[in-house]
C-alpha cells in the first residue's frame, strides 16, 4: 500500500470512530443499555440504544458488511519492470505495511449488486469446431494446464547454477521457473542434473572452462562437436560482443545443460524481450527444452518440425510463467505475433505449415514464425488435447515414425485435414476476426 492510501484508511477510522462503538463484550436484542441513540457493532452486526416506555434496551442486531481485510503482501516477478540504469532482476519491492482498521465499516442503505461473474466462452472439443469456437482458444489451453500446475509438485533433479564474474542475469530466480515448468508435465521424466552456465560475452572465456570442467573431458568434446567446437560462443555475437542467446543441450550421459547469455543491457523498445529477460520466460523455455528431449534423444534423427520443437518452448514459458496471471499471459502471446504474424495472409499460413520441415523454413518466412506463430499452433492444439501432447509426439516420433503419423496418433486427425483449419482459425484470431 501506498502512503497517501494509508493515511486515508486512518482519516477514515477515525471519521468512523466518533460516531460508533465496538464492544468486545457480547449484545442481546431487549438487554439494557445506557443511552438512547448510542450504536455498537458485536459480531458484524450492528445495534442501536432505544427506548421502550421506560426502558432502554438493545434493538434486533442489523448484519453490516465487513471491511475487506488488506492484502497480503507477496514477493513476486514483474513481468514489465522499471528499467534500471544497469541490468538487474526485477523483482516487486517490498509493500509498505497497511495500516489495520480497528473498527468494522457500517455498509450503506442500498448496497451496490455484486458484479456478474464473466461467462468464458465455449472451448473448442475438436477440429471440427475449433473454427467456430476460436474465441475460446486462448482461455481453454491456458485454464486447464494452469490446474495441472496448481495440483502438481515440482520432480526436477539437482540444479547447478554458475554465473560468470562480470555477469548480473536479468532474472535470478532459476529454480522457480524450472519448477513451475516441471509441475506442468507431471507424467514425464525429466533430467537427473541440469548445470547452467550464465554468461556475458566478457565471461567466454571462464563460461567455456567453466562447461570443461563441470561436464567432463569426454562429455565436453562431445557436446562441442554439435556446433562445429564452438558450443559456449554459439549464443553470442563476436560482431556486436553481446551474448543475446540461449540454448539447451543434453550429453550422451544424460545430463542436461543450458548455455545462457546475458545482454550487456536490454532494449527499452522491446516490450517482450523485456517480458521475457525479467519474469523467468527464458529459464522455462529452455528447461522446457530438456525436458522436451528426454523421449526421442539416441532413438532417432527425425524429430518434430522447429515451429512444434520452438513453438512449444514459446509457449510454455508463457504459460508457466503466467499460470496465475490470464491477462498477461494474453498480452505476451499477442505481443510476440504482433509483428511477422500480422504480415500473413491465410494461404501463407498454411504454406508455412505445408512447407516448413524439420529445421527448414523457406526464405520468405521470417525464422522467429517458428517461436511466435508456432505458439499460436501450439496453444490450439493444447487446448484441443492438453499440455502434455507436446511431449508424447517427442515419445511417437521415437518409434521413428513421420511427423504426420505421429500427428495422427496424438491428434485424431491426419495433419493435412488440420492444416487448413488451424490456418483460418489462427489467421482470424490475429485478425480479431
Amino acid at each position: 500500500m501506498n502512503r497517501k492510501a494509508g493515511i486515508a484508511l486512518i482519516a477514515a477510522v477515525l471519521v468512523l470512530s466518533s460516531s460508533q462503538v465496538i464492544s468486545a463484550a457480547p449484545i442481546k436484542t431487549g438487554s439494557s443499555c445506557s443511552k438512547a441513540g448510542k450504536v455498537a457493532v458485536a459480531k458484524e452486526k450492528k445495534y442501536t440504544c432505544i427506548k421502550k416506555g421506560k426502558k432502554l434496551t438493545w434493538s434486533k442486531g442489523v448484519r453490516i458488511k465487513s471491511a475487506a481485510p488488506a492484502p497480503t503482501p507477496t514477493v513476486s516477478i514483474s513481468s514489465t519492470p522499471t528499467p534500471e540504469p544497469s541490468p538487474t532482476p526485477s523483482i516487486t519491492a517490498t509493500p509498505e505495511p497497511s495500516p489495520t482498521p480497528s473498527v468494522t465499516a457500517v455498509a450503506s442503505p442500498t448496497p451496490e449488486p455484486s458484479p456478474s461473474p464473466t461467462t468464458p466462452p465455449p472451448a473448442p472439443k475438436d477440429f471440427s469446431d475449433l473454427y467456430e469456437n476460436r474465441a475460446g482458444i486462448s482461455q481453454s489451453a491456458w485454464s486447464k494446464s494452469s490446474e495441472i500446475i496448481k495440483a502438481s509438485k515440482a520432480k526436477y533433479g539437482t540444479l547447478e547454477i554458475y554465473t560468470g564474474p562480470n555477469t548480473k542475469p536479468y532474472f535470478d530466480d532459476y529454480p522457480t521457473a524450472v519448477s513451475l515448468v516441471s509441475r506442468l508435465f507431471p507424467n514425464r521424466l525429466e533430467p537427473s542434473k541440469t548445470i547452467v552456465i550464465r554468461y556475458k560475452f566478457v565471461d567466454l572465456d571462464w563460461a567455456d572452462r567453466t562447461f570443461r570442467e563441470k561436464i567432463g573431458e569426454a562429455q565436453y568434446q562431445q557436446m562441442n562437436s554439435t556446433e562445429n567446437g564452438k558450443l559456449v560462443p554459439s549464443v553470442c555475437n563476436a560482431n556486436t560482443k553481446d551474448c543475446p542467446g540461449a540454448m539447451q543441450q543434453t550429453s550422451n550421459m544424460g545430463v542436461s545443460v543450458i548455455f545462457q547469455g546475458v545482454q550487456n543491457s536490454d532494449n527499452p523498445n522491446d516490450a517482450t524481450g523485456k517480458m521475457r529477460f525479467y519474469s523467468g520466460m527464458l529459464e522455462a523455455h529452455e528447461y522446457f527444452h530438456a525436458i522436451q528431449r528426454i523421449p526421442i534423444m539416441g532413438k532417432t534423427e527425425v524429430w518434430p518440425h522447429a515451429w512444434f520443437r520452438e513453438g512449444g518452448a514459446e509457449w510454455v514459458q508463457n504459460l508457466a510463467i503466467n499460470y496465475q496471471d490470464f491477462k498477461t499471459y494474453s498480452d505476451y502471446l499477442r505481443l510476440d505475433c504482433a509483428f511477422e504474424c500480422q504480415r500473413l495472409s491465410e494461404s501463407e499460413i498454411v504454406e508455412f505449415l505445408q512447407t516448413a520441415k524439420a529445421n527448414y523454413v523457406p526464405a520468405k518466412f521470417h525464422q522467429w514464425l517458428n517461436y511466435s506463430l508456432g505458439a499460436y499452433i501450439i496453444e490450439a492444439l493444447v487446448a484441443l488435447k492438453g499440455s502434455d501432447t507436446l511431449i508424447e509426439m517427442y515419445a511417437q516420433m521415437s518409434n521413428r515414425i513421420s511427423f504426420d503419423q505421429a500427428f495422427k496418433n496424438t491428434y485424431g486427425v491426419e495433419w493435412s485435414y488440420a492444416i487448413p483449419i488451424l490456418a483460418k482459425t489462427i489467421y482470424a484470431n490475429l485478425k480479431g476476426l
